[in-house]
């Protein structure tokens, strides 16, 4: 008796009894286990505005504090004025280099103080005088000083000049004006100031005062212009 051979398998059959294998799913994370962007997005958000508040509520504290001082003391900036000018010495020699301007001089700058109760703390305080044509006739320097509410200084500032000067006329034209007193000249302050209070002192802020322009004969006459004062270098205050 012959064996039955088994029959084929159609195109495409399927065994029921082999279990089919799914293709493996994207496992979700529960929320706990997301990433954590959010929440350092919200602690960068909570100490910018910690800060930001810290540091308005510090302007603030700054402006009031400094209303108050204006409205107590009423500070008011100094009063300069250029009150005398004396060469001592005053020539053109010539020299290798050229013509060459020989000046001594002594320079007093008028300084008051006009608050009630506030003095003015000077620093390191230095003086530049200059003629026509901007030809360098000296320059002098004072160490810092205090001046006292409702007070009044004349500092001197003792200078020498030994300038190259640029062209023959130069020369010529400056020993003429300084012979006949018609000679133009202007003077440049240049200190550091701030106020105090008893033992207290503020910060200083750099000035510059700038006196002139006046001739020679205007000056001997008395003649005692007020000087313009400028801070930072831009802020004219004239």
């Amino acid at each position: 008796m012959s064996q039955m051979q088994p029959l084929k398998k159609p195109p495409g059959f399927k065994d029921p009894t082999i279990p089919i294998q799914m293709p493996p799913r994207k496992v979700n994370l529960p929320p706990s286990f997301k990433p954590q962007k959010r929440k350092h997005r919200s602690c960068c958000c909570r100490c910018f505005c910690c800060c930001f508040l810290i540091i308005l509520i510090l302007l603030l504290l700054l402006v009031s504090a400094c209303g108050l001082f204006y409205l107590w003391f009423d500070p008011k900036l100094p009063v300069f004025h250029l009150r005398s000018l004396e060469f001592t010495k005053f020539n053109v020699s010539e020299s290798q280099d050229g013509q060459r301007l020989n000046a001594q001089s002594a320079l007093g700058v008028e300084l008051k103080n006009p608050n009630v109760e506030l003095k003015i703390v000077y620093g390191d305080t230095r003086v530049d005088l200059k003629g026509e044509n901007d030809v360098n006739m000296g320059a002098g320097e004072v160490v810092g000083f205090v001046l006292e509410n409702r007070k009044v200084k004349v500092v001197k500032f003792v200078m020498k000049s030994n300038e190259l000067l640029y062209g023959d006329s130069i020369g010529k034209l400056i020993m003429n004006g300084f012979k006949n007193k018609n000679l133009r000249v202007s003077a440049d302050v240049i200190t550091d100031i701030g106020v105090g209070y008893k033992g207290w002192k503020s910060w200083k802020i750099r000035v510059k005062v700038s006196c002139g322009s006046l001739r020679l004969k205007q000056i001997e006459n008395g003649a005692t212009p007020k000087c313009g004062i400028t801070l930072f270098n831009w802020f004219d205050l004239n």
